[in-house]
């Protein structure tokens, strides 16, 4: 018998609300770990924080705390069982309410949460299937030679002028021969290095029409499902988004602040901004998961540990649980992806 029962209803913006009750057996083995935490937290005079001796810290925690923190504890030990039962979405942190505590009794809470909209997916393969792809286009020798010219310009003043983009650089552009060629390490003559140069930017414009024929897939799937965006996933984006822009600003040696003083703008202002592209892609974020749950679309344990290693390695002081749940999601949406290419 499980130590718990719970009751859902639905509420507006895609959020319910799970009404419940825990045993007090339940709540009660919790309670040498809530004083574990509370005694380590006390502050008193005369002792060391977390050194606290056990009789001193029970007379400064009362018992309606502790009992408190046993709740608290017990409802995050059975949290994911309770949204498996009830067969939930949630998105995000769900906000709790002890409604009933007392020692010895029953626990009552509600929890508050916004759970994945209910969306209506259309014939998303037939409609994948009536997008083709565009032949990429040959690249020409005129493409080659600028690339050849930005080299030239990287060995010459250590960086590229863009098109526009006055300068006053006296020294002379190198020549291009097979020296200069060497010079980049991987090549032996300029005819190699050409080569390389050509089936670089044919790889390139091969990605850039399969990427081009995924976004007309998703705008299209997109097109024909309605459904509304839960206010805590736009946010998100929004916040991605602004998350996004702080680097690139940073990267180039400036603050959010200097930006935004410059711009004549504010925070919120630059945030409300973002809105319509950040419903664009919470809307295309939702439809692929509803594809790839529809699917079963998972990715392989030993694939998301391979790529959260290696972005861990890149990035070292990034968050590990994100990265993972970054890693996720990132080879699940390319999966699905796949799957709607018809491969």
């Amino acid at each position: 018998m499980k130590p718990y029962t719970t009751k859902v209803r639905e509420l507006p913006d895609s959020k319910v609300e799970i009404k419940g009750e825990i045993t007090w057996e339940a709540v009660a083995k919790h309670e040498k770990k809530a004083f574990d935490h509370m005694a380590s937290h006390l502050d008193l005079d005369g002792f060391r924080k977390g050194k606290i001796p056990e009789d001193v810290a029970k007379s400064h925690i009362p018992d309606a705390l502790l009992v408190n923190e046993m709740a608290e504890i017990a409802i995050q030990d059975l949290y994911s069982d309770i949204i498996k039962d009830q067969n939930l979405d949630i998105i995000g942190r769900p906000e709790l309410s002890i409604t009933k505590l007392a020692r010895n009794n029953p626990v009552e809470f509600t929890l508050t949460a916004t759970v994945l909209p209910t969306i209506e997916l259309p014939d998303y393969k037939k409609i994948a299937k009536g997008i083709k792809e565009e032949e990429a286009t040959a690249v020409t020798d005129e493409e080659v030679t600028k690339v050849v010219e930005e080299l030239r310009q990287l060995r010459a003043y250590g960086h590229v002028h863009g098109h526009e983009e006055e300068h006053a650089h006296e020294e002379p552009l190198p020549e291009v021969d097979d020296e200069f060629a060497k010079s980049f390490g991987e090549f032996t003559s300029v005819i190699q290095m050409r080569e390389k140069i050509t089936e670089n930017l044919t790889r390139e414009k091969s990605h850039e029409a399969k990427d081009k024929r995924r976004i007309a897939i998703m705008e299209a799937i997109v097109e024909k499902t309605d459904f509304v965006i839960p206010g805590i996933v736009l946010q998100s984006e929004q916040e991605k988004m602004l998350a996004q822009i702080e680097t690139d600003i940073t990267r180039a040696g400036f603050t959010l602040d200097d930006y935004l003083k410059q711009a004549q703008k504010t925070k919120e202002g630059l945030v409300a901004e973002f809105k319509p592209e950040a419903e664009k892609r919470a809307r295309v974020q939702l439809v692929l998961n509803a594809i790839s749950r529809k699917e079963n679309i998972v990715p392989a344990d030993e694939e998301v540990q391979k790529e959260t290693e290696r972005l861990m390695a890149m990035y070292p002081g990034a968050d590990q649980m994100r990265t993972a749940a970054y890693v996720d999601m990132m080879l699940t949406n390319e999966k699905t992806l796949a799957v709607l290419e018809g491969k």
